[in-house]
């Protein structure tokens, strides 16, 4: 059950162009929601039949192996403590029992010798074994990929059509059904729920088998997904199976030990996607779900969604009116002016950062020939995903990265190490072809600019620049109050290059890791095959990790475009290395992720609603406007509410409602007006009292320079 690409619609959409197999009657349509098929799709007894042969066979086969072919083998559990155990018969569940029952309850999934691996598969040889509980990574995936597994068979049993892929993701997981001429309803989830929750109760065990591929398109030739899935994916004569009650799937696996493992589990999304994200393709219906090891931590996961439901970019953009969306411009943002304001902060602050930190900016063209991605690669691996037209009979892309524009910026002279490392930054508007069902808000876009920075360094520079660059994220991340993760990936099994050149460079990053301070985890294997990088996860308000910056080596792109310089020993053909960088990543996505972690309370620096004037009556509109211009002429985003048919208090509230870091009240009663003060609140309602207008701009000058994120507390 692995994953499809992309939706096509949004949550709750229901409009299937194509259909399944569908057998017995429900309560289809019906505002209520569906019923369980009765009878049931015949496919389901057809399959298992298939099925229970094979089953009978491979249990023989297991009895025959565990009978003539079981030794003594030992097992090394972490810490180096080894337990004895006997091939073909012991399994991770029962070693578990040895150590704890306790433990054997809560243990999700085994690993042996690194492998993820069902409980009650015997063990074959001498091993590692590791048991990995709910609060590990690769057990919750395991936990929702079995859940994933449960709410196919309640698809199965209540819409009859043809599953696709089912995989977990990263909160939960979903499952993809062919239906024919119908979609799936929101109204339908208490059933689907109410399912799942006695396949639970049922305790279904999770079977795992290995049958021939020609046997499996006989068991799965109702369904032309699974058909192809074995035709296009699966290579080897055989492959794996996975039976839960009536349900069996193409599945790797592995798998909790039964349904019953499953403690809380809700279906909370429905939208129509198209098969394997292609927009030429069938149309799906998927459902969304999350489950859990205990019910308090679906409660939690409740609360957390209200939470994430009220700070969501989307519904913040509207309310203070920041941005909004077209459909004659899918994927491009329109900024109104409070959003770039925002926008336009936010570039200037990582500007005065490149000032300090020796980056030269430099504007590139937007639109290049086909001909440049095809140097870079680009074009092989990624011409789909780009906007491409024909002009005088040749190819053109709009750009969705920097760095080919970069090479042919670096190589339009002779270069000398003298001028190493070259520091070049670009926020160049980019547009990527995403599908149509991915846009989602600020956080997936087409049209977007980067703090896109090109690090053209010798070998020896690489370890001081990737310091630069982490001490660059760290200031910046300490304004905005984010703390970060931080993970070394290195070199791949299929990367290009010189082995020792890919060992000195990881060597440099680590030393550099080190030397910044901040805990990092090595992740083995997973770097680009063009070179290692350190990946970064900023923490938000409430707890949620997103992937912003990136601090990338490539050893490739110099190689592709021949880029070269003059060493020290006068030899020309000097090979640079390039840094790929960037701290906030894409500025949209980068406004979506703050937008949530300040809740829409904007810090001064960054509001786009800094200040507020309040005047008493119509009497003071005047000296309102006045004080208004003053605010406006020392750069803050200022505002005058001259509503006559709101009372004083209104206005304060309002004010506050809409997020003014500071309000000045009372402005400007006669008292105010003769003296030239204002009366100074915040939008939490504390009261910092009478300041003369000069000593009030001065003062929030200072506290905007200083990007302080509590600004209101220190008037």
């Amino acid at each position: 059950t692995a994953s499809g690409r992309g939706e096509k619609g949004k949550a709750g959409s229901e409009n299937p162009k194509d259909g399944g197999k569908k057998k017995g009657k429900s309560a289809a349509g019906d505002a209520a929601g569906r019923s369980e098929l009765s009878p049931p799709p015949q496919y389901i007894e057809e399959r298992l039949g298939v099925y229970s042969k094979l089953k009978a066979e491979h249990e023989a086969l297991m009895a025959e192996r565990a009978a003539n072919h079981s030794r003594a083998i030992k097992v090394t559990l972490p810490g180096g403590k080894v337990v004895d155990a006997e091939s073909w018969r012991t399994t991770p569940y029962q070693v578990a029992c040895g150590i704890s029952q306790g433990l054997a309850d809560n243990t999700v999934i085994a690993k042996v010798n690194n492998d993820v691996w069902d409980l009650d598969r015997p063990l074959e040889e001498d091993c590692t074994l590791q048991l990995l509980k709910f609060d590990d990574e690769e057990a919750q995936a395991v936990y929702w990929h079995s859940s994933a597994h449960i709410l196919g068979e309640a698809m199965e049993r209540v819409y009859g059509g043809c599953l696709c892929y089912g995989p977990p993701i990263e909160n939960g997981f979903y499952y993809d059904m062919f239906l024919e001429n119908e979609g799936v309803s929101s109204n339908d989830f208490p059933c689907l729920e109410n399912l799942c929750k006695k396949i639970i109760k049922e305790k279904q065990p999770f079977e795992r088998l290995e049958i021939k591929k020609e046997t499996l398109l006989e068991m799965f030739k109702y369904n032309k997904f699974k058909c192809r899935i074995l035709n296009e994916k699966v290579t080897t004569p055989t492959t794996t199976v996975y039976r839960c009650g009536p349900l069996i799937d193409l599945c790797r696996g592995p798998h909790v030990r039964h349904t019953g493992k499953i403690k809380a589990l809700k279906i909370h999304k429905n939208s129509s996607t198209y098969w394997e994200g292609k927009a030429d393709m069938e149309s799906l219906q998927r459902i969304y779900g999350i489950s859990f090891p205990d019910p308090k931590m679906l409660k939690e996961w409740e609360k957390f969604q209200e939470e994430a439901k009220n700070r969501d970019h989307r519904k913040l953009g509207r309310e203070q009116e920041l941005f909004f969306f077209h459909d004659l411009s899918p994927g491009s943002c329109f900024f109104l002016p409070k959003g770039a304001f925002i926008y336009n902060t936010l570039i200037e602050f990582i500007r005065s950062e490149y000032r300090r930190r020796g980056f030269q900016e430099v504007v590139s063209p937007n639109i290049y020939n086909s001909k440049l991605w095809q140097t870079s690669g680009h074009w092989q691996h990624y011409s789909e995903n780009m906007f491409s037209f024909e002009s005088e009979k040749e190819t053109f892309a709009l750009k969705p990265m920097n760095c080919p524009g970069h090479c042919l910026m670096f190589d339009h002279r002779p270069r000398s190490w003298r001028e190493l490392p070259l520091r070049m930054a670009d926020f160049g508007v980019l547009h990527r072809n995403e599908l149509s069902g991915a846009l989602t808000g600020l956080t997936r876009v087409r049209r977007f600019q980067q703090d896109d920075a090109h690090i053209f360094c010798s070998m020896d520079q690489i370890e001081g620049e990737i310091k630069g660059c982490l001490d660059f994220l760290r200031t910046v991340y300490n304004v905005f109050g984010f703390t970060f993760k931080l993970n070394l990936s290195t070199r791949p099994e299929k990367f290009l290059g010189d082995p020792d050149v890919w060992d000195q460079a990881e060597k440099q990053l680590e030393n550099s890791l080190n030397e910044f301070g901040e805990k990092w985890v090595l992740n083995p294997g997973d770097g680009a095959f063009y070179g290692p990088k350190i990946d970064i996860q900023i923490k938000d308000a409430i707890g949620r990790y997103h992937q912003c910056a990136t601090i990338q080596l490539d050893f490739q792109l110099p190689i592709r475009f021949n880029l070269t310089f003059v060493g020290h020993d006068g030899d020309d053909k000097n090979r640079p290395v390039i840094i790929h960088r960037a701290i906030l990543g894409s500025v949209e996505r980068m406004i979506a992720i703050l937008t949530e972690n300040f809740g829409g309370k904007w810090p001064l620096w960054l509001s786009p609603t800094q200040v507020m004037i309040v005047p008493v009556g119509p009497t003071c509109e005047e000296y309102a406007q006045k004080v208004r211009q003053d605010f406006h002429s020392s750069g803050f985003m200022t505002d005058v509410d001259l509503d006559p048919g709101c009372t004083l208090n209104k206005k304060i509230r309002n004010a506050q409602l809409a997020q003014y870091n500071f309000i000045l009240v009372k402005v400007v009663g006669e008292k105010e007006k003769t003296s030239n003060t204002v009366n100074v609140r915040t939008r939490d309602n504390k009261v910092h009292g009478e300041r003369t207008v000069e000593e009030c701009i001065q003062r929030l000058k200072q506290l905007k320079n200083s990007r302080s994120r509590n600004a209101e507390n220190k008037m």
